[in-house]
C-alpha cells in the first residue's frame, strides 16, 4: 500500500480498506460528506493498461447524459468475472459476478471494466443499502446499480486496454500489451526496434530519433538515449543516459548515474556504474568501470578494470582526454590518469600518473615523461 501511495500526487489522501470485504465495501471507507461533494470516478487498480483518453471519455459520457451511474464495459471472451447483462432494448440490466452467474448468464461476453463514474450524493445513498447477500459474503460495488437509474454504458474498442488481472497468467498476458504499446509509441516517433518482441522499454524511458534498438535490449527507468544511437543487442541500461550518436553493445551493462557523451563507442562485455564518459572516448571490450570519469577522445584496453572498493568504500578514478589506458591494467581507486597520460599492458595502478606520462608494471611506475 505504501509503494502505491508514494507514487501520487501529495495532494492525495490515502485512504486503506483494512479487511477484504468487497468493492462496494472500499468505496465506504470514503467518508460520505467527501462523496457526496461532486461526480465520483471509481477505478479498479487491476487495470494498468486503462488510457486517459477512456477515463475522461467516461466521465464526458456521464455528463452529456444526465445518468445516475455510467460504466466501462469491454467484449472479451478471455474475461469471465463482472457480466453486463442488457435489456431487451438494449439498456443497462444488470451486473452479475462470476461466483453467482448462471450457466445462460455466462453465454454473455460483455464484462465490467471496473471503471465507474457516479452522481455523488446518489452513490452515497446507494451505497447505505448494499447487502453481503452473495457467495462470497462481500459488498459488491455493482450492486449500487440496481438502485442508481439509469445508468449509462461507455463501451471500450480495445479489450486488451480493459484487461483485469486477477492471477500471474493474465498480469503476463498484460505486460506483453503494455510493452507493444510502448514500442509501438517508440517506432511512431522515428526510432528503429528491429525485433519488438524481443526488447523490453519501460514507459518513463526516453529514447531520440533514428536511434536503432536490437533485439534482447532492456532499457529501465529513467534512461535517456539520444538521436542516431545503436544500442545491442544484448543490452540493459538503467536510469543512465547515452548521448547522440553513441552505440552500445553486445552485451553491455550499463548501470544507474552513468552519463555517456556524444559519439562514444562501448563494446562487448562492458559494465559501467556511477560513471561519465567524455565524448569520443571509447570503451571497446571487456571492463569494469565504477565511480570513474572519463575525459574527451581517451580509449580504454580491454580487459581494463577500476577497482573502486577497498573492502569500506566506493572510491573515484580519473581519466583524462586523450588517455590511453593499455590491455588489462588494473586502476586501484582513488587514482587519476592526466590528459594524454598511457599504461602498459598488465599494469596495476596505484598512483596518479601526471599529463602526458606513461606507466608500466605491478605496481606500474612511470618510465616517461611529458618533455
Amino acid at each position: 500500500h505504501a509503494e502505491v501511495a508514494a507514487h501520487l500526487d501529495p495532494r492525495s489522501q490515502v485512504i486503506y480498506q483494512r479487511e477484504p470485504l468487497g468493492t462496494g465495501d472500499a468505496v465506504k471507507q470514503v467518508p460520505a460528506e467527501e462523496l457526496g461533494k461532486s461526480d465520483v470516478l471509481v477505478v479498479n487498480g487491476d487495470a494498468p493498461l486503462l488510457t486517459a483518453d477512456s477515463v475522461k471519455a467516461l466521465i464526458a459520457e456521464h455528463r452529456r447524459s444526465g445518468a445516475m451511474a455510467t460504466i466501462a464495459t469491454v467484449e472479451d471472451p478471455r474475461r469471465d468475472d463482472g457480466r453486463v447483462l442488457r435489456k431487451a432494448d438494449g439498456s443497462f440490466d444488470r451486473i452479475v459476478e462470476r461466483k453467482d452467474a448462471t450457466d445462460k448468464q455466462r453465454e454473455s461476453i460483455e464484462f465490467n471494466v471496473g471503471v465507474y463514474c457516479f452522481q455523488g450524493r446518489a452513490l452515497v445513498d446507494a451505497l447505505g443499502k448494499l447487502t453481503n447477500d452473495n457467495q462470497a459474503g462481500e459488498l459488491y460495488l455493482p450492486d449500487v446499480l440496481r438502485t442508481l437509474k439509469p445508468v449509462a454504458i461507455l463501451k471500450i474498442a480495445d479489450a486488451d486496454e480493459a484487461l483485469g488481472i486477477n492471477d500471474r497468467t493474465m498480469l503476463a498476458v498484460a505486460i506483453g500489451a503494455m510493452r507493444e504499446r510502448i514500442n509501438r509509441r517508440h517506432m511512431l516517433a522515428g526510432v528503429t526496434i528491429t525485433d519488438p518482441g524481443s526488447t523490453f522499454i519501460d514507459g518513463t524511458v526516453k529514447i531520440g530519433e533514428d536511434t536503432v534498438i536490437e533485439p534482447f535490449t532492456f532499457i529501465k527507468g529513467s534512461a535517456v538515449i539520444g538521436e542516431q544511437c545503436r544500442i545491442g543487442p544484448h543490452v540493459h541500461i538503467e536510469d543512465a543516459r547515452i548521448g547522440d550518436r553513441s552505440d552500445c553493445g553486445p552485451y553491455v551493462k550499463i548501470r544507474p548515474g552513468t552519463e555517456v557523451a556524444e559519439d562514444v563507442h562501448i563494446g562487448s562485455f562492458a559494465e559501467l556504474v556511477r560513471s561519465k564518459i567524455g565524448r569520443g572516448s571509447k570503451v571497446p571490450h571487456v571492463s569494469y568501470l565504477g565511480d570513474t570519469t572519463i575525459g574527451e577522445d581517451a580509449n580504454v584496453g580491454a580487459g581494463t578494470i577500476t577497482a573502486n572498493f577497498n573492502g569500506e568504500v566506493k572510491n573515484k578514478t580519473q581519466i583524462g582526454d586523450g588517455a590511453f589506458v593499455g590491455v588489462d591494467t588494473m586502476l586501484v581507486a582513488p587514482v587519476k590518469l592526466g590528459k594524454g597520460s598511457r599504461t602498459g599492458a598488465g599494469s596495476v595502478v596505484t598512483k596518479d600518473v601526471p599529463d602526458g606520462a606513461t606507466a608500466v608494471g605491478v605496481p606500474a611506475r612511470v618510465v616517461r615523461r611529458k618533455s
